[in-house]
């Protein structure tokens, strides 16, 4: 209601206060474009905490599985202790060829089960580091949304206290025009004198060379540049990565931006997809097979070439990354 109430005051306004009012949308442009970066920082928290609860998950299965294993394994070492023991007693007491091969094979069986319960008391305290640090890296997460959700908040707030200045100002300015339209019409008209027409000499015409546009500076948001350095080190070092299936789950996979044509992702391995577009501003509905993934665009991107990273390796939970295509010259 205030925007279209700001709407109307603002034409109303703009003879009085032109310069004034021109200003001020200005200023509400740039706090528009600072919301939208807010939020599409937001989009991007929220994506990597889904990356870091999977991860979660995984870490619980194996957490479990190595509990269990390692626990069967102290099974299997104490019944070999005891085999030990028994065997060591046999060979003492009656010495011959079957009690020291028994013996032979219970230190054999003995030391397999210790070097097992070593090997999986190992790989169980580096789960549990690697599940401490990824819970951390969750809790750092969650509270870094919080914050940018709390400067959203406070982003629209301030939005809307400009929206209401710049409606005040608006309506002063229909007021004092009026006031003096209303004083114009109150005032009696001076007799007008008749002049001879003076002829103004015509000054000369000079066609001048239309000067080359400035190339335009984009000021980089810190989080933004951060978290497209952690997306390029993350697909460098996956693709990068010999071990594991070098899969491609889809053949043919497009891009169907909400409105627009359709484009293709090219296939860089490991299940990972990536194309560049230019995008629209505002909300926008990105729609990949029968997954649909929401961001938003700034004013100023729009237009703006931006990459497109599809991460297939969870179709339960596939994983979209994007980002202005000029945040790359940044990191070179």
């Amino acid at each position: 209601m205030a925007v279209k109430r700001y709407c109307s005051l603002f034409l109303a306004g703009l003879v009085v206060f032109g310069g004034a009012v021109a200003q001020a949308q200005s200023a509400l442009t740039v706090e528009k474009n600072r919301l939208a970066r807010l939020e599409q920082s937001l989009e991007n928290k929220q994506v990597q905490l889904e990356d870091i609860e999977n991860e979660l998950l995984s870490y619980e299965y194996k957490l479990e599985r190595a509990q269990e294993s390692l626990s069967g394994l102290r099974k299997e070492f104490e019944e070999s202790r005891l085999e030990l023991e028994e065997a060591r007693r046999s060979h003492d007491s009656n010495a011959n060829s079957d009690t020291e091969r028994r013996l032979t094979k219970a230190k054999h069986g003995f030391a397999m089960a210790e070097r097992g319960v070593d090997s999986r008391s190992r790989r169980l305290e580096f789960i549990q580091a690697n599940y401490k640090e990824l819970q951390a890296k969750l809790a750092e997460e969650q509270r870094s949304i919080t914050e940018t959700k709390a400067k959203i908040s406070a982003q629209q707030d301030q939005i809307s206290q400009l929206v209401d200045s710049m409606l005040a100002k608006a309506e002063e300015s229909e007021r004092r025009a009026a006031l003096a339209k209303s004083a114009r019409l109150e005032k009696p008209k001076p007799p007008k004198l008749k002049t001879a027409a003076i002829e103004k000499p015509k000054k000369r015409e000079t066609i001048s060379q239309p000067k080359p546009a400035p190339a335009v500076e984009r000021d980089i948001d810190p989080e933004l540049l951060a978290y497209v350095k952690r997306e390029q080190e993350r697909l460098t070092s996956l693709l990068a990565d010999q071990d594991g299936d070098n899969k491609q789950t889809f053949r043919n996979l497009e891009l169907r931006p909400s409105g627009r044509e359709r484009v293709s992702f090219e296939f860089l391995g490991k299940n990972q997809y990536r194309l560049v577009t230019t995008v629209e501003a505002g909300r926008q509905t990105y729609k990949i097979n029968t997954w649909k993934f929401r961001r938003t665009i700034p004013a100023e991107d729009d237009g703006t070439r931006y990459v497109f990273v599809f991460d297939a390796r969870r179709l339960s939970r596939p994983r979209l990354v994007m980002y202005p295509e000029y945040v790359l010259n940044s990191l070179k």
